[in-house]
Formats: C-alpha cells, structure tokens, sequence
C-alpha cells in the first residue's frame, strides 16, 4: 500500500467523520430548538390553566348550590304565592260577601 493510498483512505475517514459531526450537531440543535417550543407550548397550556382555574368559581355554580337555591326560590315564591291567595281571598269576600 502506497502512501497516497493511505492518506486519501485517512482523508476519507475524516471527512465522513467531519460529517457525522456536522449532522450529529444539527441533530443535537433541532431537539434543543424543539424542546423550548414544546416547553413554551406548555407554558401557554400551563397558563391557561390556572387561568381556567381561577374563573371557574365566578363563572360556575356546583350541582348542590343550584339545588339549594332553587328550593329557597321555590319556597319564597310558594309563600308569595299562599299571601296573594289569603289578599284575593279577603278582597272576593269584601267585595261579594
């Protein structure tokens, strides 16, 4: 083997070792650039969570509270309703009675 032979295989092997450097970095760069992307993605999804979170109570009304007001609604209108009958009541016996 000629010494020609060896350094064009020795200038070979560094070049494709060069490139796989090259393409190892590249690689290495793409993943931390899709990292940061992935980690503000999460961030924002993050955030509007806690912003989900902190509206919720002023915009949401749990099962056993509607179900509490509702019925204190329906009793005050039922007793409305019971005065209303005993005013119609007196006023019918004023008038026809």
């Amino acid at each position: 083997m000629s010494w020609e032979a060896i350094a064009g295989l020795a200038s070979a092997i560094i070049t494709l070792a060069g490139l796989n450097i090259g393409a190892l970095k590249w690689l290495l760069e793409r993943h931390q650039q899709a990292i940061l992307r992935d980690g503000a993605r999460w961030s924002e999804i993050e955030r509007g969570l806690y912003e989900l979170r902190a509206s919720l109570p002023l915009e949401y009304v749990r099962r056993e509270d509607w179900i509490r007001f509702s019925g204190t609604l329906d009793a005050k209108l039922d007793a409305m309703r019971e005065e209303m009958r005993e005013e119609i009541a007196i006023l019918k016996e004023r008038l026809y009675g």
